[in-house]
């Protein structure tokens, strides 16, 4: 239902600024309705970002996706791959989601270009400057090309720190122990049945009360993840 909706928005994307608008909303709705689907709640602490904004966020499963599009009408930058799943990936490029193909670095400067664009529409960009997922225990160092838009412009960029907990089990993504992280070799398949046959989660977002801007992309990148590093140990303390 949702992607038909969007299908039906699709030629407003090369007339006006509704379709980032009406796609921001119905995403926002999909995201909902995943959650309800797969047994998740989420727990939300500090600001929202009100569009236009620049959100970094650390990853850790596909299931991210759905939970950022529920608290923000946002778009992504998401791996390549991606595009390619069945359904779902034809329903992401709908959304305007932009895919990146990491193991290009000439592919940086293509997505930069289309953020450039993306940057002042009626909803917020998001990406994941760790690259890839990980178990939920460490942080990843954070990465600066996709921060390369905002720099050059002094756009300000915000952060959110997201981890998951189980709800009966009392598995914690910042202890290693959740179910939710999607990081090792298992099969997206199988890992996908797991988290329909799971007992629930809770999505708990903290989102940064700072922003930052800075002209050097390396020194933006830096001070937001010095920050994240530091919250993040603190949510480690907190959940022991």
């Amino acid at each position: 239902m949702h992607i038909f909706f969007i299908a039906l928005c699709y030629p407003l994307k090369w007339i006006s600024n509704y379709y980032a608008l009406l796609v921001g909303y119905i995403t926002q709705s999909w995201g909902k309705l995943m959650l309800v689907f797969t047994g998740g709640r989420i727990d939300i602490q500090g600001p929202l970002p009100q569009p236009p904004f620049y959100l970094a966020s650390n990853h850790l499963s596909y299931v991210d996706i759905w939970v950022l599009f529920a608290t923000l009408r946002a778009t992504f930058i998401a791996k390549h791959d991606l595009k390619s799943w069945p359904v779902m990936g034809y329903a992401m490029k709908l959304t305007g989601i932009i895919f990146i193909n990491r193991s290009k670095r000439m592919d940086v400067s293509r997505v930069n270009q289309m953020i450039s664009k993306e940057l002042h529409s009626p909803r917020g960009i998001i990406v994941f400057p760790e690259g890839t997922t990980s178990l939920g225990s460490e942080l990843k160092p954070y990465n600066s090309p996709l921060l390369e838009i905002p720099a050059s412009q002094q756009f300000p960029v915000h952060s959110v720190l997201l981890h998951y907990e189980d709800k009966l089990e009392g598995g914690k993504s910042l202890l290693g122990s959740s179910y939710i992280p999607w990081w090792d070799e298992t099969t997206f398949v199988h890992h996908f049945l797991s988290l329909l046959t799971g007992k629930g989660y809770i999505a708990k977002l903290s989102f940064s009360t700072k922003i930052w801007r800075d002209k050097s992309r390396k020194k933006l990148t830096e001070s937001i993840f010095q920050w994240s590093k530091v919250e993040y140990e603190n949510l480690k303390k907190d959940a022991h």
